[in-house]
């Protein structure tokens, strides 16, 4: 599965987001690249960040430092484990379908 995520704020974007949940070995991973607006990468050029699957129930998938939600049909939120200097915040992002 694959995915795209554009930050913008008041009008402009921030970041871009590429990410691929697939099977690696016998579990799932999320794969994820960040992108400058200018598309400079903020990864090393081979590198992703990766969150490997804890636990999936009806309506979550809990991967480690990073939760889906199933809202409905068109909707998820997505819950990020963010560190920075020793603390971490967690971060909540709206996906709506595209049409």
């Amino acid at each position: 599965m694959m995915g795209a995520f554009k930050l913008v704020v008041e009008d402009q974007v921030q970041f871009y987001e590429i990410e691929t949940i697939s099977q690696v070995n016998d579990t799932l991973m999320f794969r994820l690249k960040h992108f400058n607006k200018d598309l400079t990468g903020w990864e090393e050029k081979d590198k992703t960040v990766d969150f490997k699957l804890v636990k999936v129930t009806d309506n979550k998938v809990y991967f480690n430092g990073l939760t889906l939600e199933r809202i409905n049909d068109n909707e998820i939120n997505i819950y990020v484990a963010i560190e920075q200097e020793g603390n971490t915040t967690e971060e909540k992002f709206n996906y709506k379908r595209v049409e």
